[in-house]
C-alpha cells in the first residue's frame, strides 16, 4: 500500500505540471489568434480530463474568438456546471451573449460577475458600454471617409438597439463628386434571428443633381429621383460557411423626362467561408441587375454634339442585363487584418471593366486603430474613359475617447482621368444613452 501511495503521488507531481503547462500553452495560442490549434489541444485535454472546468472555459474562449458563439456558450455552461461561476467565466459569457445580440442575458452575466467581484473594472465598463449601445447612438460624418471618388460628403445617422436581436438606423446624407451631387434619406431595420444570422429591410430615396457646362452635360439617361426598397437575408449555414442573398427594387425617373420611369431589379449573393487556416477567409460575390422591359424606351434625350440650347432629339435607351462575378480573400490576426477583392463591372453599368479593392487595418492599442484602403478601377471599352484607369488612396485613424465617444479622421487622394483631387474627413460616433 505504501508503494502504491508513492506511485500515485509521483504521478500527481509529474503529471499535473504537464497538464497545467498544456492549458497555459492553449491560452497562449488563443492570445496569438491560433484558435483552431488551441481548440484541438483543449479537446485532447478534455478527453483525458473531461471534468476539468478550466479546459471547457478555455475551449469556450477559443470558440468565441473564432466566431462559433453557440459552441462557446455550450462550453461555458459546461464549465459553470463543473466548477461553478467565476468572474472571468461570467464576463466571457456576457461578451458572447452581446455578440449574439441577446443583450438581456449579457446584462445578467455582467451583473453576476460584478456581484462576485464588485471592483472588476472591466466588467463594469463592459456593462456600461452595453447599456449605452442599446440606447440611441448618433453618427456624424463629414468629408470623404469612404474608399470611392466622392470628394465631399456629409451624413447624420441615428441608431437604436434597445430591443434584443434588433438594430434600427436611419439618416440623411449629401454627397458630391466630379459627375453629380446627391441627397439621400434612408432607414434600415435588422433582426438577428440566430447570432449573426439576420434579416434586413431597407428603404431609401435619392435625389440627383448634375453640373453643366460647355463640355459637361448629364447623359441622356441620367436619373433624377430614385426611390428604392431592399430586403436581405444572411445566414450561417454551418459554423464556417455563411450565405447572403439580397434583392433591391428601385424605380427612378429621368432628368430629361420626369414622367418616364425605369423599373430595375437587382439580385446579389455572397458566399463567405472560414478556412481551416486560422484567420484566413474567402468570399465569392455575384450580382445581376435587370430592367424587366427588354424593349427600347424613348425619352427626350440629349445630343451632346449639338449646340447648347438647340432642340434635342429623342434618344433610344436600351436597358440590358448587367452582372458581375467576383471574389475576395481576408486574413486577420489579433492586431491586424487585410483583405483583397476583385470585382468586374462593380457598378453594374459597364463603366468599369474590372476593379481591385485592397485594405489593411492595424490596432495600435485598445483605443487607437489605423487603416489603409486602395481602389484601382479599369474603365471599360463602353466608357467615355475607355482604356483609362482611376485610383483611390485612403488613410484612416480611429480613436476611442471613452465608452460614449469614438472619433475617426483621415485623408483621401483621388486620381481620375479628368484630374486629381484630395479630401479629408472627420467622423464622430456618440452614444447618447437615451432609451425609448
Amino acid at each position: 500500500m505504501y508503494i502504491l501511495n508513492v506511485l500515485v503521488l509521483l504521478v500527481f507531481l509529474f503529471a499535473s505540471p504537464a497538464w497545467a503547462g498544456s492549458a497555459a500553452e492553449a491560452e497562449k495560442l488563443i492570445d496569438a489568434g491560433k484558435y483552431s490549434q488551441a481548440g484541438q489541444m483543449l479537446k485532447d485535454l478534455i478527453k483525458a480530463e473531461p471534468k476539468n472546468p478550466k479546459y471547457h472555459q478555455l475551449l469556450g474562449d477559443a470558440y468565441r474568438r473564432e466566431g462559433k458563439l453557440r459552441d462557446a456558450i455550450a462550453e461555458y455552461e459546461t464549465a459553470k456546471g463543473l466548477g461553478g461561476e467565476n468572474p472571468e467565466l461570467l464576463k466571457s459569457m456576457g461578451t458572447t451573449y452581446k455578440w449574439l445580440k441577446e443583450d438581456k442575458k449579457a446584462v445578467d452575466a455582467y451583473n453576476r460577475a460584478l456581484k462576485l467581484r464588485p471592483d472588476d473594472r472591466e466588467a463594469r465598463e463592459d456593462l456600461e458600454d452595453l447599456k449605452l449601445r442599446r440606447g440611441l447612438v448618433l453618427n456624424l460624418m463629414a468629408g470623404g471617409w469612404e474608399a470611392d471618388n466622392t470628394t465631399e460628403k456629409y451624413e447624420g445617422m441615428l441608431e437604436y438597439g434597445g430591443f434584443d436581436r434588433t438594430n434600427l438606423n436611419g439618416g440623411y446624407s449629401y454627397s458630391k463628386n466630379a459627375y453629380y451631387s446627391r441627397h439621400k434619406a434612408y432607414a434600415n431595420g435588422y433582426y438577428f434571428y440566430d447570432g449573426n444570422s439576420y434579416a434586413k429591410l431597407g428603404v431609401a430615396y435619392k435625389d440627383y443633381n448634375y453640373p453643366t457646362g460647355p463640355t459637361l452635360q448629364p447623359d441622356s439617361n441620367a436619373y433624377d429621383k430614385v426611390p428604392s426598397f431592399e430586403v436581405e437575408v444572411s445566414h450561417w449555414l454551418t459554423p464556417v460557411f455563411r450565405g447572403t442573398l439580397a434583392y433591391e427594387f428601385f424605380r427612378p425617373n429621368f432628368l430629361y423626362d420626369a414622367d418616364s420611369h425605369a423599373n430595375n431589379h437587382k439580385l446579389s449573393a455572397e458566399a463567405y467561408y472560414l478556412s481551416p487556416i486560422d484567420g484566413l477567409r474567402f468570399k465569392l460575390m455575384y450580382a445581376i441587375l435587370r430592367d424587366p422591359d427588354p424593349d427600347k424606351t424613348q425619352i427626350k434625350g440629349r445630343d451632346l454634339n449639338r449646340p447648347i440650347g438647340s432642340p434635342a432629339p429623342s434618344t433610344n435607351i436600351e436597358y440590358q442585363t448587367q452582372s458581375l462575378l467576383g471574389g475576395g480573400v481576408e486574413y486577420s490576426r489579433k492586431k491586424y487584418n487585410a483583405e483583397l477583392k476583385y470585382l468586374p463591372n462593380r457598378d453594374l453599368d459597364s463603366s468599369y471593366s474590372w476593379s481591385v479593392l485592397a485594405g489593411f487595418g492595424y490596432d495600435f492599442t485598445d483605443r487607437v486603430a489605423g487603416r489603409l484602403d486602395y481602389v484601382h478601377d479599369k474603365y471599360s471599352s463602353k466608357s467615355f474613359n475607355a482604356g483609362k484607369t482611376a485610383n483611390v488612396y485612403l488613410a484612416s485613424v480611429f480613436y476611442k475617447v471613452d465608452n460614449r465617444t469614438d472619433l475617426g479622421f483621415g485623408a483621401k487622394h483621388i486620381d481620375l482621368p479628368a484630374g486629381n483631387d484630395e479630401t479629408v474627413f472627420l467622423t464622430v460616433k456618440y452614444k447618447l444613452g437615451i432609451g425609448l
